[in-house]
């Protein structure tokens, strides 16, 4: 069985802080160590929040730009509204996720998609691209509901957004070898999960609390992140209602640099990133 380390949330990130309507927590990277989960880079997650009737649409503030990497975007409640400069654009609605590849560079923008008002959650993913596919031409990659398979397992289901769960395949496609997973369980549900040991592993609970392995006990708002000493492990739920995010993948093995919003290998490439935005070549 694998062994884990339970990373409190006060050591994991910091005190929540406003990302331009949403309040968020961050939890990746680790401790400023850029490499421990390669290649997950960042995990932003924005706890329910009751909003005021508000809409994406038509908005222009909060667009920023991104080069080599990739967000995630999964929606737990309400709606999120995004657009891209490169015309891709939709609300995720609640279930659903959004992979978005800036590659060689884009710039985008989301809301809280909520014209009524409502209580909105999400979590954003960073995935670093490897060093040659840094500079990819930018796409996005829209999962909604029904492309989302779902694989049935004690008292709940495991969603495979990406790579493969007991043989079923997610519709997201990565650039390296990685699996991500939402998994929902009732209480005394259960997933167990196997991944190679040479892995990065983690799990972030959402919502509920789990027991690890029979022994660590987890509560939400919780990052657990599992020591290369195995690859199997099991999740029990230990409240009615528990969503967990599993994320596990092969370390690319490479330099990581990054400033801001690019996620490069080298000095030399941040420094032109930010050079090619300011000559508006995004």
């Amino acid at each position: 069985m694998a062994k884990v380390k339970q990373i409190e949330a006060v050591l994991a990130g910091s005190e929540p802080f406003t990302v331009i309507d949403m309040k968020v927590k961050n939890y990746l990277p680790m401790f400023s160590d850029y490499q421990r989960m390669s290649p997950f880079f960042m995990l932003d997650h924005e706890p329910p929040q009751i909003f005021p009737a508000i809409s994406g649409a038509g908005r222009v503030d909060g667009l920023h730009p991104h080069r080599g990497l990739e967000t995630v975007t999964i929606v737990y409640e309400g709606a999120i509204t995004h657009y891209d400069t490169e015309g891709n654009g939709g609300t995720i609605h609640k279930g659903e996720a959004q992979w978005m590849t800036a590659g060689a560079g884009i710039q985008h923008t989301e809301f809280p998609e909520l014209p009524e008002g409502g209580v909105c959650e999400m979590i954003q993913l960073w995935v670093l691209l490897p060093q040659a596919q840094k500079m990819v031409a930018a796409k996005y990659q829209s999962l909604t509901r029904e492309k989302i398979h779902s694989v049935p397992v004690h008292g709940g289901e495991v969603r495979v957004i990406a790579g493969e769960y007991a043989g079923t395949a997610g519709a997201a496609l990565s650039f390296s070898p990685l699996h991500l997973f939402d998994v929902r369980l009732k209480k005394e549900g259960q997933a167990e999960f196997e991944f190679p040991a040479h892995y990065n592993t983690g799990a972030f609970v959402v919502k509920g609390e789990v027991s690890v392995n029979g022994e660590a006990s987890v509560a939400s708002g919780n990052f657990i992140l599992f020591e290369k000493s195995g690859e199997d492990f099991s999740v029990n739920a230990l409240k009615e209602e528990t969503v967990l995010l599993v994320l596990s993948g092969e370390p690319l093995g490479e330099p990581i640099a990054h400033r801001g919003p690019f996620v490069m290998n080298t000095k030399e490439e941040l420094d032109q990133a930010f050079q090619d935005y300011w000559n508006g070549k995004f």
